[in-house]
């Protein structure tokens, strides 16, 4: 197969050389054979007044600062910035280059950390799902999930059982967010929602219905609660839910996000991969409301 990229490179897999990199470096070494044979064949002759008044001759090898020097020397350093791509510009291409690697590198470790969170989060809630069969084939144990007289809690206990019995994917993602869509057609209007407590609550199904509620019902006064639920959470859906509730809740409403409350986002965003959909919520949320600094927007 040929090489369809700038450097061509062997099966080996080594890099090949350019016919113009042979021609640069057989000139490079003529450029040095030159400087080499000018300085210890050449004198440089200077006429001098002697102290007694007469006119000397004064002869010296070259030196660097000599000109001839000084453009043998570009020269070269030009001649070896097309045999060797990496020092061309004086480094600059060799800092970029080094600075994309280690760009490349803290993305990876954020990408390797994100799979190990989706197998930790699979293992979590197989665990979960299996020690709730357990409560509930006990002696006394509960017949079916919480609040079943509850219509939120009907949702939040339907949407624990598919974490519990689904795999990842995008089939049990459809099926929890078809779940926050009920949950947000309910709860649209509702009064008598006990926010606080939701938000707080140890059951994931109960804080996904205080997102969905705050995306039904936005109230800037909930704000900075929300935000530290949502970067708290130990679900990426969970989480993610939160951060569309509050953009809902900012919305129109940028006076209420405070420098801590955007810290804490900044900080969360720091942590996703750019991609990622929590990161993207974030983006959002933060472009719709900039900073300002002196009354100005500071992008």
């Amino acid at each position: 197969m040929a090489a369809t990229g700038a450097d061509e490179t062997s099966t080996t897999g080594r890099r090949g050389v350019r016919p113009s990199q042979w021609v640069a470096a057989a000139l490079v070494a003529l450029a040095a054979g030159t400087a080499v044979v000018l300085f210890f064949t050449t004198d440089v002759c200077d006429q001098q007044m002697a102290s007694n008044g007469n006119v000397v001759t004064v002869c010296r090898h070259p030196q660097m600062t000599d000109p001839p020097m000084v453009v043998l020397g570009l020269v070269i350093l030009v001649l070896l910035g097309v045999f060797f791509s990496e020092v061309s510009g004086f480094g600059i291409t060799l800092k970029r280059q080094v600075e994309e690697a280690r760009s490349a590198a803290q993305e990876a470790i954020r990408e390797t950390r994100e799979v190990e969170a989706r197998h930790q989060e699979t293992a979590d809630d197989l665990a979960d799902g299996v020690r709730e069969a357990l409560s509930r084939a006990q002696p006394g144990g509960r017949a079916e999930g919480p609040a079943s007289a509850d219509p939120v809690g009907r949702l939040a206990a339907r949407y624990n059982e598919i974490r519990w019995t689904m795999s990842s994917g995008q089939a049990r993602t459809q099926a929890m967010s078809e779940v926050v869509d009920e949950m947000v057609g309910l709860l649209r209007g509702a009064r008598d929602f006990d926010v606080e407590s939701h938000l707080r609550s140890s059951d994931r199904g109960l804080r996904l219905a205080a997102a969905a509620y705050l995306y039904a019902n936005p109230d800037p006064a909930w704000g900075r609660a929300l935000a530290e639920a949502a970067v708290s959470e130990d679900k990426p859906f969970n989480e993610y839910w939160a951060l569309k509730a509050l953009r809902e809740v900012f919305r129109g409403h940028c006076e209420f996000l405070d420098e801590e409350t955007r810290d804490l986002l900044q900080r969360r965003l720091n942590q996703l991969l750019p991609g990622n959909d929590r990161a993207g919520q974030i983006k959002k949320l933060l472009r719709d409301c900039p900073a300002r600094r002196g009354g100005q927007a500071v992008a």
